[in-house]
């Protein structure tokens, strides 16, 4: 029988066990922000990938043979490697990067910028730009793709966002599959998700969620004095809260992110690769930049790849398929260099055609401006340690990307009911690491801010332009990073767009809810814009050109079509001309979409993997 002194003795050890480990983890979390933060502001970003080169390129070595290879562990290719080693069948997946170790990429609070400098990142800029991104150093958009095993979901905001049913009914009327419809499809969005919501300002629709995949989804709380303005003040314009995720998209909804129940990231290759790498027909080899894939020119089949590793060159059999998952700038990149792509530009390379597809040819992506306004809001300090205890219990400001909590889709100069603007709002804070990691000229930067130095901004996206872009190679080493050109605002339509997307935030920030807040926009004008009157029509337009930027959200250089003269791959996602070769991630999207791609992306991944399984259901045993 203890006496009251052991009693209280043991208490305290016990009180001591929590606050000196939530103490010492404290410390540690406030380590990993510090350094990783300090590492961004001055990390310099790749122009290339010969990091991955071999040391000599001319001696290959065999790796074997698998049933599949599949090219690139990101967003897609994790999924489908996951879902096809269910089976048994021997499954090999090559990535470039490296599974994340949860260090400070798990908090989803610094995806943007801090996350785009750092080892996760490709690094890819565009060429420079003739009509946007005219504010931002050498004229050159940031295209910030995700670099390890997860791809994107190792830097992005973790938005869970599947686009408009209209746009994938679109999809099944270009490649003439009704298979592709939002009917069809919503299964495949269901199948992977695991949907809570505990924010009583959500209209979730619960009817439209799954409910038992590995992917968390759920909102966050709790709500801010910012999400409150933002939902209000979109009352008084007439749109109400909605669930961004169900058919009448159009209002605001608030935020549903796909992060764990604590509120840290939940990257693809942690939570769908990771559990099963115990699997004996499953291998992930990391540090393998693929260079080519191996295509019988008689044949016209995809017999493996060729890839790097460790300073060595390898070259790996498939005997059903190759999958290539490598991304929107990856795969385009990786198919030319193996023959496949427009003829003319193959052969200015030196490359030898093997199937003249027009590759990388339509590259499509959103583009956004931001607002910012001065205001009387008064953000009391929050010391970063407050802030990691409420991170250990899986709450607070670290555990989400922005302070407001609530986006809006919106339909502008358009018909039909399919949303073609989204606008969110969050609180900025003026610095030179910002001003950096945006990528924004000096002057451009001052200008933007005026005489302030706390905003609350708001984004201005353009979901659907109508603009496309391309992606060629700047010659035939592998290891040489594609030139990219998205070519933002070429279309009259999409500058239009966004000069209609400003006048409703100047709209926005005159109701009632906003003026409680005394927004007012102060920002100085332009430098380059100064000839012009201040907040005129040839200003915003002007203003838009110069303050353009990538929304980080490429699609649709390899696309679905109904036939070659359309598309490079098929409804099933084969290459046209090609046997055993797919395509799987967001390069195939035939449109842009309502919404955020990585999510259609997984899609797409669930997809094709029961696709796959099907046709080569020869193999039936459970693993």
């Amino acid at each position: 029988m203890f006496t009251h002194c052991n009693k209280t003795f043991i208490l305290l050890l016990c009180v001591c066990y929590i606050y000196c480990d939530n103490a010492s983890e404290i410390e540690y979390l406030k380590n990993l922000i510090n350094e990783g933060t300090r590492q961004a502001e001055n990390y310099q970003l790749r122009t290339d990938a010969k990091i991955h080169e071999a040391n000599n390129d001319n001696i290959f070595q065999e790796y074997g043979t698998y049933d599949f290879v599949i090219i690139g562990g990101g967003t897609s290719g994790s999924v489908v490697a996951s879902r096809l080693s269910e089976l048994d069948f021997q499954v090999l997946l090559l990535e470039a990067g490296n599974f994340s170790n949860n260090g400070f990429e798990q908090f989803i609070r610094f995806a943007e910028p801090f996350h785009m400098y750092t080892d996760w990142n490709w690094g890819y800029k565009s060429v420079p730009q003739q009509f946007g991104c005219l504010g931002v150093v050498n004229e050159s958009c940031l295209l910030p793709r995700g670099k390890g095993v997860g791809g994107n979901t190792l830097i992005n905001d973790a938005i869970y966002s599947r686009g408009h049913p209209s746009n994938f009914d679109d999809w099944a009327r270009i490649v003439d599959d009704a298979s592709w419809s939002y009917d069809e499809v919503l299964k495949w969005f269901k199948k992977s998700e695991n949907f809570h919501s505990s924010n009583s300002k959500a209209r979730p629709a619960f009817s439209y969620h799954g409910t038992a995949g590995e992917l968390n989804v759920q909102d966050r709380i709790p709500d801010t004095f910012l999400t409150d303005a933002f939902v209000r003040a979109n009352e008084e314009l007439g749109y109400h809260v909605t669930d961004m995720n169900k058919p009448s998209q159009i209002g605001t909804s608030i935020y549903q992110y796909y992060v764990s129940k604590t509120g840290r990231r939940q990257d693809f290759g942690n939570l769908f690769l990771k559990p099963h790498l115990k699997r004996t027909n499953l291998k992930v080899l990391t540090g393998s930049y693929v260079t080519n894939i191996v295509i019988n020119p008689s044949t016209k089949r995809a017999t493996g790849a060729v890839f790097t590793n460790a300073g060595r060159t390898y070259r790996v059999k498939a005997k059903l398929e190759v999958i290539l998952s490598a991304g929107v700038i990856g795969s385009p990149q990786i198919l030319m260099l193996s023959g496949v792509g427009p003829k003319k530009h193959l052969q200015q390379h030196g490359i030898t055609v093997i199937e003249d597809l027009e590759v990388g040819s339509t590259l499509r992506d959103q583009l956004y401006v931001d607002l910012r306004f001065s205001s009387n809001i008064n953000i009391p300090e929050e010391s970063l340690d407050d802030q990691l205890k409420d991170y250990i219990k899986g709450i607070g400001t670290l555990t989400a990307p922005m302070v407001n909590q609530a986006l809006g889709f919106y339909k502008i100069n358009r018909p039909g009911s399919t949303p073609n603007v989204e606008v969110f709002s969050d609180l900025i804070a003026y610095s030179d690491g910002e001003r950096r990691l945006m990528g924004f000229k000096p002057e451009i930067y001052e200008a933007l801010w005026g005489s302030n130095n706390t905003h609350v901004s708001f984004v201005i996206e353009n979901l659907l332009p109508k603009s496309t872009g391309t992606v060629r190679l700047k010659d035939n080493n592998p290891f040489e990073y594609p030139l990219i050109d998205p070519n933002v605002l070429a279309h009259h339509e999409d500058i239009d767009v966004l000069y209609q997307g400003i006048q409703f935030i100047l709209r926005l920030a005159q109701t009632r809810a906003y003026q409680r807040l005394g927004l007012s926009y102060i920002a100085n004008p332009l430098p380059p814009c100064r000839h012009l009157q201040f907040r005129s029509k040839q200003y915003w337009y002007c203003f838009i050109r110069q303050l353009s930027q990538s929304a980080f959200h490429p699609v649709g250089t390899c696309p679905m079509g109904a036939s070659r003269r359309h598309g490079v791959v098929d409804s099933d996602l084969k290459v046209f001309g090609i046997k055993g070769l797919r395509v799987v991630d967001s390069s195939v999207f035939p449109t842009q979409i309502s919404g955020h791609p990585d999510v259609a992306a997984l899609m797409i991944a669930e997809k094709i993997s029961e696709i796959i399984k099907s046709e080569h259901s020869s193999k039936t045993n459970g693993f």
